[in-house]
């Protein structure tokens, strides 16, 4: 079996995981927690936040295609498969669980404030997106498969569920579509964006998660998986170059900056992951640095965790002052608070990384279960 250990790790799309990580942050704390940040007044860029998940998805893709390629084609036997989902299943389940955990301790404690008339609390308790039916399927990462009206619980965990299926499925993709050629690569890249296009309202708005949310997630892992493929042809085309990285990246800033359709942003972060993996000069140099390379560490943990933290603040400061704390704040205090919010957020994440991702990690590859029934030796 291929040893992992050989193959190259691409700091730069690390570094870019944990930037898109914080742009999704600030997406979801400007706007509605801080009302009077309205960045969207002067640009696009933040107000389309939400579509950087399908640079995750994508990034994802390249990524295990990158990883497990040359493996699953010399040994794609039960055992190579049932370690791989088992190893993913441990990088994901002990944060989501977590973080799920702490919703469901937010919840009784507001059910605790309701019931004991503390505050100006008044909060709707273990109803709507919060409610036991859909705690449920949030375990069992079932919130993307149409079960529900909206989002539930952890928001943006409806992701980490929509991945999970495209983990389970992953195998199977690898035979269906890694030995295919430059030119049916390419249609089917294509048939992944026309796929977009068709969840989305014919490309206009592409924040589809928990009704179609899995294939928004499907069509972007493909793409990425497919990307992989044509690394050869983009490296003959010098798609790595500094010059077209830094062009990709303004490009796709501006793009999303000016506000055109979605569907146009996946394609350029498509070309975005391809050029960035190849890159190995000065824009390598730069997102390699390990300010950047921690910020890509913990972004899991970024990203799963910046809600809570919301959530807390929120109930808090509805009990305290009878309404959330960003609606008495003007444009600089709020700048302020976002910048402090951001901090806290990052401070959280490194610990979660170290002692839930890390640890929860370890703990189910090295256990009985694992080396009885998943690293057993034939």
């Amino acid at each position: 079996m291929t040893d992992r250990a050989d193959i190259r790790h691409i700091e730069t799309l690390t570094a870019m995981r944990g930037l898109a990580a914080i742009v999704v942050v600030v997406f979801h704390y400007s706007g509605g927690f801080l009302p009077s940040l309205t960045p969207s007044d002067y640009t696009s860029f933040l107000s389309k936040g939400y579509l950087w998940v399908d640079f995750f998805f994508l990034l994802s893709g390249y990524v295990m295609a990158h990883v497990y390629a040359r493996e699953f084609r010399e040994n794609l036997s039960g055992a190579a498969i049932r370690q791989f989902i088992f190893a993913w299943f441990s990088r994901i389940y002990p944060l989501h669980l977590v973080i799920l955990l702490g919703f469901l301790t937010l919840e009784i404690g507001k059910l605790g404030l309701v019931t004991f008339g503390i505050g100006d609390a008044s909060f709707p308790v273990f109803q709507g997106a919060r409610s036991v039916e859909s705690l449920a399927s949030n375990a069992l990462l079932l919130q993307t498969t149409g079960l529900h009206d909206g989002l539930t619980w952890n928001g943006p965990a409806w992701s980490i569920g929509a991945e999970w299926f495209a983990y389970l499925a992953f195998p199977i993709l690898m035979l269906a579509l890694m030995n295919r050629g430059r030119l049916l690569s390419i249609l089917l890249i294509a048939g992944a964006i026309l796929g977009l296009a068709v969840i989305s309202d014919r490309g206009d708005n592409l924040d589809v998660t928990y009704d179609y949310g899995i294939l928004r997630c499907g069509f972007g892992f493909v793409i990425g998986m497919l990307l992989h493929r044509l690394s050869d042809l983009a490296a003959t085309l010098r798609l790595g170059h500094d010059i077209v990285a830094l062009g990709l990246l303004a490009a796709t800033g501006l793009l999303m900056h000016l506000g055109v359709r979605d569907i146009a942003i996946p394609p350029m972060f498509a070309l975005v992951v391809l050029s960035l993996a190849l890159n190995e000069g000065l824009v390598a140099r730069m997102l390699s640095h390990p300010a950047l390379l921690w910020l890509g560490a913990i972004s899991y943990s970024v990203y799963l965790s910046h809600m809570l933290v919301l959530s807390l603040i929120n109930v808090t400061s509805v009990t305290v002052f009878g309404k959330t704390m960003g609606r008495f704040l003007d444009t600089w205090p709020s700048l302020i608070v976002l910048a402090g919010l951001v901090a806290v957020v990052l401070a959280l994440s490194a610990w979660l990384y170290r002692n839930v991702e890390v640890r929860g990690r370890n703990l189910l590859r090295e256990g009985r279960f694992a080396r009885r029934y998943i690293y057993r030796q034939p």
